[in-house]
């Protein structure tokens, strides 16, 4: 099962990709009209529009992919997978105006995820998003009480 975030939350985020890509165009534009050889303002447009990219498509995926023996925690920058069985705490799904976070346990340590994809900000323009995000959290919560009693 594939929980994404709000598309609010996700398609801001990948505005943060959007402004990469434009912004390192604007600066190989203006360095092309500059009497410097096309060589560096080639090669900056090209590592910042894949940059870009590459943070656009995070940001569009932003979500817990749920699977039988473990979640997959899909953030901005990187992916954490977290096996079902080391879960101590989930997130509380009213409260996604604070960081929502999966608590679990690593080799005997207490460890955190954060959930980005459901973290909404306070606000009445973000009244869709915050119950989407909390609709989002019930389920995740839903699916892994359902695994525990398949398994257990």
């Amino acid at each position: 099962m594939i929980v994404l975030g709000p598309p609010a939350v996700r398609f801001g985020s990948a505005a943060i990709g959007a402004a990469v890509v434009l912004c390192a165009s604007k600066a190989a534009v203006d360095a092309a009209d500059s009497d410097q050889p096309l060589f560096l303002p080639a090669v900056i447009l090209l590592v910042c529009v894949s940059i870009g990219c590459w943070l656009t498509g995070r940001a569009l995926r932003l979500g817990v992919v749920a699977l039988d023996d473990h979640f997959l925690v899909r953030g901005l920058l990187w992916s954490r997978r977290i096996p079902c069985s080391a879960i101590r705490s989930m997130p509380d799904a009213d409260d996604v105006t604070s960081l929502p976070f999966i608590g679990w346990y690593a080799r005997g340590r207490p460890r955190i995820s954060p959930l980005t994809a459901f973290w909404v900000s306070p606000g009445i323009l973000a009244t869709p998003a915050r119950r989407s995000a909390v609709a989002s959290l019930r389920q995740l919560e839903q699916y892994r009480i359902d695994r525990q009693r398949r398994s257990g």
